[in-house]
């Protein structure tokens, strides 16, 4: 007769497969939160969305037609003509008046990403709307005295030619009846106004001057300039500027000339502004460029912000070395203006005699100001500010103010122009200002510094204990393995009188039951 054991096995004792499969998945759980740390998911999905890719959010932004900036216009109404033409006032006495608000809405046409290349080609149009509701009126309504541009440009450009051509030039004035300081709309001075000299200009010179009438903001948004840009798409250099018109610098500055090539007249680390590469730290250079400004404005890191939607922003100001002499200005010192505080643009406008600085000659020095009464610096309204969310590169707010100027030399040999020799003359400023982020812009950036993070650390936490736990069952299985291994039962022999005893037993009554034969 044989020997019958009814065994009963626990369900604590596992093969050696299950307790290595267990112990490997905790030890993965336990590293997750080790890895979430090293690479921020949020971040990584951030990056993601924000990649400059053919089919890209990204991409069916810069297909649309979107709202960008709004530009507000300011004007320096004279407010003393007679008496500052007639020598009675020594000073030209300006109040500002304005703002005239455009919403620029700009398109990007001819749209190319060459991923091999890992650059975007598009060329920006942009188109003017004014905004009543951020006016002081409607433009057309509003009657100010201000700088004849055409005159004193021309009469300041006349001024180093030949005693001859001064006095033609100042013969066609006076038949002209041309005068210093003009009457008229704010609508008609920013976008058009009929001036003789323009008109006699455009017939007899056309090879210099291609436009009837002259206004300022007319000038700026010139459509009949080219304007083909190339910028990175790789997450390293994101939007900065590669070529513009497939030039990597600025021709009116001589970038051409091998020799001239300086960071004055090349894009290094130059931006439209539309977004910045992933990454960026207080110590990464910034410079904007916009084709109206002809040239690079240079950007310092001032401090760091948390914005209201709990993003955080690195925050720039335009630099004072942007109009200050020195070498991030040398490339603008060429062409003769080279005043402290002024930097020159005349090459991009026709050559007249014209600069750009900060509002209301912010930081200038007291010359600008020797001869001018009403002028009010203010860093709280004529500063800047550039807000950039430094992980994805994305733009937060920006805010900066550009004066336009007349550089005058002497021109005391024309009588209209003679009491404004030797003189920067302020015409208006432009308060260029990114509107307030979309709702749903703000709450991605409420996910990837809020609610993102809370959730990935949820993530971890859970991912922690789920480690532990199969980690402590993984340990708890392999002692009972043990156990059971180490323990030793007792055989009985079975008598041949039949007698019912016990044949295998074993220490713990965890391990199986007794078996009996009878």
């Amino acid at each position: 007769m044989g020997i019958i054991t009814n065994r009963r096995v626990n369900p604590l004792i596992a093969s050696r497969k299950k307790i290595l499969a267990l112990a490997t998945l905790g030890m993965i759980c336990l590293m997750m939160p080790v890895i979430m740390k090293i690479v921020d998911p949020v971040q990584v999905i951030a990056r993601y969305r924000t990649r400059v890719a053919i089919d890209s959010p990204v991409h069916e932004l810069l297909k649309q037609e979107l709202e960008a900036v709004h530009m507000s216009a300011y004007l320096f109404n004279v407010t003393n003509a007679e008496r500052f033409m007639s020598g009675e006032d020594q000073k030209l006495k300006v109040e500002e008046v304005g703002p005239f608000t455009y919403r620029e809405l700009r398109s990007n046409e001819d749209l190319e990403i060459d991923t091999d290349e890992g650059v975007v080609r598009y060329s920006p149009k942009i188109t003017p709307v004014f905004s009543p509701e951020e006016s002081i009126a409607d433009p057309h309504n509003v009657t100010v005295a201000l700088p004849n541009i055409a005159l004193l440009t021309m009469v300041s450009m006349m001024s180093e030619y030949p005693f001859l051509s001064r006095m033609g030039f100042n013969m066609l004035t006076m038949q002209l009846g041309t005068k210093a300081l003009v009457t008229m709309s704010a609508h008609d001075y920013l976008w058009g106004y009929n001036e003789s000299l323009i008109t006699v200009g455009n017939t007899f010179m056309p090879g210099w001057i291609s436009f009837d009438t002259m206004g300022l903001m007319d000038r700026l948004y010139d459509k009949n300039v080219p304007y083909r840009l190339e910028v990175g798409a790789t997450n390293a250099d994101k939007f900065q500027i590669k070529t513009l018109n497939k030039l990597g610098g600025l021709r009116m500055w001589g970038y051409e000339d091998p020799s001239l090539r300086t960071k004055c007249n090349s894009f290094e680390n130059a931006y439209e502004g539309i977004g910045y590469p992933t990454d960026l730290s207080p110590s990464t250079p910034v410079r904007i460029f916009r084709n109206v400004l002809c040239r690079m404005l240079e950007l310092d890191f001032h401090h760091t912000m948390t914005m209201e939607y709990g993003a955080q922003a690195l925050v720039y100001k335009i630099s004072n070395r942007t109009f200050a002499n020195g070498c991030d200005k040398n490339c603008t010192c060429m062409k003769g203006i080279c005043i402290e505080g002024l930097s020159d643009i005349s090459p991009c406008f026709y050559n007249l005699p014209l600069a750009v600085s900060n509002a209301h000659f912010l930081y200038g020095g007291p010359e600008l100001f020797e001869r001018i009464e009403g002028l009010q610096p203010d860093e709280e309204k004529h500063g800047s500010e550039f807000f950039i969310e430094p992980k994805v590169g994305a733009v937060l707010k920006t805010s900066f103010s550009i004066q336009v100027n007349i550089v005058l030399g002497d021109v005391r040999y024309n009588e209209q122009a003679r009491r404004f020799a030797d003189m920067a003359l302020p015409v208006g400023y432009f308060k260029i200002v990114q509107p307030d982020l979309p709702e749903l812009n703000k709450a991605e950036m409420r996910m990837l510094y809020i609610t993102g993070p809370y959730i990935a650390l949820g993530l971890q936490v859970a991912f922690s204990l789920v480690g532990v736990i199969l980690l402590v069952f993984a340990m708890r299985l392999l002692y009972w393995n043990w156990i059971c291994s180490e323990g030793r039962g007792i055989a009985f022999q079975i008598p041949d009188e039949g007698k019912k005893v016990p044949i295998l037993s074993v220490e713990s009554p965890l391990m199986r039951t007794e078996s009996y034969l009878g």
